[in-house]
């Protein structure tokens, strides 16, 4: 079972990519920066690139966003683009493709001050009943990001996959 790690050139990415090769499984790194666990270059939010990277992937850890580094590089639109576009587009490309796992990772800060410790506690802790409150904009994207999770249409019947078949996972789902 092969593996697709978006992100692979960033820090979570990296470390995933390190972890799998280093347990011997079958993994490709997909960035749009070179890296030494970035396989192949080009951006989750090009359709053909993708499609070309599905061929034997049974799971995908997609890990490329743009987040708060990156607020003062690029553009609100660049921010909708990899995150809301880009995941939309892998999630499509998976169910197309039979994946059989989607793993989302997202950040706790998208909750933003929704995670305020309660009274003498030093740390709030993320659950299914904690509702997002975005303080900036990249953090909103996140949430719609993962609204895109949900938003998958069913496949067309000439597709192997169906959108049931998917197992998606997320740090944090809603």
């Amino acid at each position: 079972m092969t593996i697709l790690v978006t992100g692979s050139a960033g820090h979570l990415g990296e470390a995933l990519m390190r972890s799998l090769q280093a347990a011997g499984r079958a993994a490709i790194g997909v960035d749009v920066l070179r890296s030494p666990f970035t396989d192949r270059v080009g951006s989750i939010c090009d359709r053909d690139f993708i499609k070309r990277r599905m061929r034997d992937v049974r799971a995908i850890v997609h890990t490329a966003t743009l987040h708060k580094p990156h607020i003062a590089t690029h553009s609100n639109r660049n921010f909708v683009e990899t995150n809301v576009t880009g995941t939309l587009t892998l999630l499509e490309e998976a169910v197309a493709s039979g994946v059989q796992t989607f793993v989302f990772t997202s950040t706790t800060s998208a909750f933003g001050s929704a995670l305020t410790p309660e009274p003498g506690e030093t740390a709030a802790s993320v659950t299914e009943d904690v509702v997002p409150i975005p303080q900036e904009r990249l953090w909103r994207h996140q949430i719609r990001g993962r609204e895109s999770v949900r938003a998958v249409p069913p496949p067309a019947p000439h597709v192997r996959g169906r959108v049931e078949d998917l197992q998606v996972f997320s740090r944090s789902r809603r």
